[in-house]
């Protein structure tokens, strides 16, 4: 089969009626974009050529693009991010776009394919999830470091979304993730740099999970997910998923600097109170809890209050 040339590839991605965007991984301009996507902009193609993407995307800075493509290169080769942000046109509204965004690597060189579609239609998984997020949003409950729900946010959308759990209503599953030597790094390297490694930690989270899904830093070094409509093997998915991109993860200045983390994942069969839910599955969690492995997952099973 003759294979397919470059100009050939460029005229396929022509095609496409999304706004197809190639960035330069280095600064961060604009390599492509395909004529429909720059038309709907209000520019032509070659308007755009060597701009920054966030002179479109009113909401989107670019330490903030930098962080996502950084996030990039810790997921698995062909896993990409989704991100959704407003992009703007030279005349009339924003319109909210979500873009899946790929690293790919070309004879030695490395390239962001961005793909973006307007959603301003799009369709939640449920609108009640949506709704009771935009009630925390509101009430602006964020932990400052890691950029996730609070402790007291959390719980609010934990005992609306338990109440709905049964065996004719929601799946939910809850995973929380352990920093254990959380502690260490403060004490070792400074509390700026246990800051770090908890931003660092929120940014990670925030783009592996789906836009369904509820993270929140519960405690000091103990971040939680909440997974509306899925199931204990979906948390054990996303849990190995997060095991591989910590893995990844590496300081240039301290390069002897690891973080090590306990996962726990446990399905909610029966409403019951948040914080004894979670209270019992940190107590599973410590009795599991191995020094000597830098990352490990538990398998909680369902959760349950009801005694054996």
């Amino acid at each position: 089969m003759t294979r397919i040339s470059e100009q050939e590839i460029t005229l396929i991605l022509q095609q496409s009626l999304d706004l197809i965007l190639i960035l330069d991984p280095g600064d961060l301009t604009l390599m492509f974009v395909n004529d429909h996507g720059a038309s709907w902009l209000g520019y032509t193609a070659a308007d755009l050529m060597d701009k920054l993407p966030i002179e479109f995307m009113p909401e989107m800075s670019a330490a903030e693009l930098e962080a996502i493509l950084e996030n990039l290169r810790l997921l698995d080769d062909g896993e990409g991010s989704v991100v959704v942000t407003p992009v703007r046109r030279s005349i009339g509204n924003d319109h909210d776009f979500e873009f899946r965004l790929n690293l790919i690597k070309i004879k030695g060189r490395e390239f962001v394919l961005a793909s973006g579609r307007d959603i301003a239609e799009r369709v939640a998984v449920t609108d009640e999830v949506h709704n009771l997020l935009a009630v925390a949003q509101t009430e602006s409950r964020q932990d400052k470091t890691t950029k996730l729900y609070q402790r007291d946010a959390f719980l609010q959308l934990f005992r609306e979304l338990v109440g709905q759990v049964g065996p004719d209503g929601l799946r939910l599953a809850l995973v929380i993730i352990d920093l254990k030597n959380l502690h260490e790094i403060n004490t070792q390297y400074g509390q700026s740099i246990g800051d770090r490694v908890l931003r660092s930690m929120g940014s990670l989270l925030l783009h592996a999970v789906s836009r369904d899904e509820i993270c929140a830093r519960f405690s000091g070094r103990k971040l939680c997910i909440l997974m509306p409509g899925k199931g204990q093997h979906d948390g054990l998915v996303l849990a190995d998923k997060l095991n591989r991109a910590l893995t990844k993860v590496k300081y240039s200045e301290f390069p002897t600097l690891r973080v090590h983390s306990s996962i726990g994942v446990a399905e909610l069969p029966e409403p019951n109170e948040p914080e004894l839910l979670l209270e019992k599955v940190i107590s599973q969690m410590r009795e599991l809890k191995s020094n000597d492995v830098a990352q490990e997952v538990h398998r909680l099973g369902l959760l349950t209050l009801q005694l054996p």
